[in-house]
């Protein structure tokens, strides 16, 4: 894999972490409490997803006294939730100027496997597939084989796993009705150092009350001379397949 390749797939993957899920394991002592009512396997890698994986495991879903505890069993839940996909709509800035609007979409069939399409980002169109650990990447109209940068999370667990170091704060919101689904609303603050640079931003992260899932997010973050947001929605029960493209 090129250095510029290495650069692109790094950027990718904080903005995934950074935008696309905005959760993770709080830093003991830094969730708040709320008042609300006490709360009440991985899927080893199939090419093809379905809407009946014997691994999901949900059930309904309240928050407790403690709101970092919460975020992070609706975060764990992500490895018992395959296949899901998520949609992020972000805008960014880059040393003052507005870049285009981007949309980005990963689905996760299952812990070792993913296919992330990038529209309108500053790499231009990017498409990547990760099996196992193998990884695909497109680019110049073609598809090359080469395995991740060990820094890059591309399996599912990583993905859980990075974004568990990057929280800092995180309160209860209050319940909210989010496209017709009954939720719980958190707010949250993160940071992370990846490249030599911190990234940092804000969150706002809707759980389901029936399902204890993440559903939605919307954040901001700042690296450097980049900023942007994002809008990420997250379908689960979805039915999609992932294959070796070459």
């Amino acid at each position: 894999m090129s250095l510029r390749s290495s650069s692109i797939l790094i950027l990718l993957t904080l903005s995934t972490l950074l935008v696309g899920c905005s959760l993770g394991r709080m830093k003991s002592g830094s969730g708040s409490s709320s008042s609300s009512p006490s709360a009440a396997s991985r899927n080893s890698g199939s090419a093809t997803s379905s809407n009946d994986n014997p691994s999901r495991v949900t059930s309904s879903f309240s928050p407790s006294n403690d709101a970092r505890r919460d975020l992070i069993d609706a975060l764990r839940r992500l490895n018992t939730s395959y296949p899901y996909r998520l949609t992020e709509t972000s805008t960014a800035t880059a040393n003052g100027q507005t870049l285009p609007e981007s949309t980005r979409v990963v689905e996760f069939a299952a812990a070792n496997r993913s296919h992330m399409k990038w529209t309108g980002g500053p790499a231009g169109n990017i498409e990547a597939i990760s099996i196992g650990d193998k990884h695909y990447w497109f680019s110049g109209g073609k598809w090359t084989e080469g395995t991740m940068p060990s820094s890059i999370g591309n399996r599912g667990e990583d993905f859980a796993n990075k974004l568990a170091e990057m929280v800092k704060e995180v309160k209860y919101v209050g319940p909210e009705t989010l496209n017709g689904r009954s939720c719980f609303a958190y707010t949250g603050s993160f940071e992370t150092v990846m490249a030599g640079q911190k990234w940092s931003g804000n969150a706002k992260v809707w759980i389901g009350a029936k399902d204890g899932l993440v559903h939605q997010s919307d954040s901001d973050f700042n690296v450097s001379t980049y900023g942007g947001k994002s809008h990420t929605v997250y379908e689960y029960n979805v039915s999609f397949k992932i294959e070796p493209p070459i």
